[in-house]
């Protein structure tokens, strides 16, 4: 299925496929119950929406989450995207400097689809999850290649650690997300939109071991620029 809509994507436009998901979304939410509920909680509840806007953002929630799904297929087909850095200066400087430093990513946007368009001067690693499929995988492989990227996928035995480790020490850049848990249970928790979450120790004890900066980066999807 993965192929065939990397296929697809070579005769169709975005807007088309993000029409059929459209149509889709519907019965998504519709069979799940869990996420559904979790979702429209957090707008009612936690934002303060009404019920009928609630409802509403979580359609919209859904959307644009499969927005950022298609729009990686669309890059392994070849499409291309504009992305523009705001306020780089700071990641400038720590790429010109010999050591190396940290990138602490949250699932906000389409951080992968930045990596694939955004040239990094200093090598950068990657930690990935390694559950994906083999077309996914290899995909990322292709075009992390391009853009002096490597991924270093999670894996059980904590060896990913000493990969970033290692990469540090050699003066590269270490990128890996600081806002999921991944079933780990060194947790910090913190005050966050309006209630306490727990958020991995594991990347700023990495930045704090090793001693070098860190920088929070966040991609954000605007249509109609």
């Amino acid at each position: 299925m993965q192929r065939t809509l990397i296929r697809l994507y070579r005769l169709l436009p975005l807007w088309f496929l993000y029409g059929v998901m459209a149509l889709v979304i519907p019965f998504y939410i519709l069979f799940d119950g869990k996420g559904r509920r979790a979702s429209w909680r957090f707008f009612r509840k936690r934002i303060g929406y009404k019920s009928l806007s609630s409802s509403v953002h979580v359609y919209l929630n859904m959307f644009n989450m499969g927005m950022v799904v298609l729009d990686r297929f669309a890059a392994y087909s070849g499409k291309k995207f504009r992305v523009e850095r705001d306020d780089s200066g700071i990641y400038q400087v720590y790429c010109s400097g010999k050591d190396g430093f940290v990138i602490l990513s949250s699932h906000i946007g389409n951080y992968e689809m930045a990596g694939y368009s955004l040239m990094s001067p200093k090598h950068m690693n990657v930690l990935v999850y390694a559950g994906e499929t083999a077309t996914v995988m290899a995909n990322r492989q292709r075009m992390f290649e391009l853009d002096n990227v490597t991924m270093v996928p999670v894996s059980e035995d904590m060896s990913h650690l000493f990969k970033l480790n290692y990469a540090l020490s050699e003066g590269e850049i270490a990128s890996l997300p600081a806002d999921r848990l991944f079933g780990s249970s060194k947790a910090v928790r913190c005050s966050f939109l309006g209630a306490d979450a727990s958020f991995p120790a594991g990347p700023f004890t990495l930045a704090r071991s090793r001693e070098v900066n860190a920088l929070a980066a966040f991609c954000i999807k605007t249509i109609g620029k």
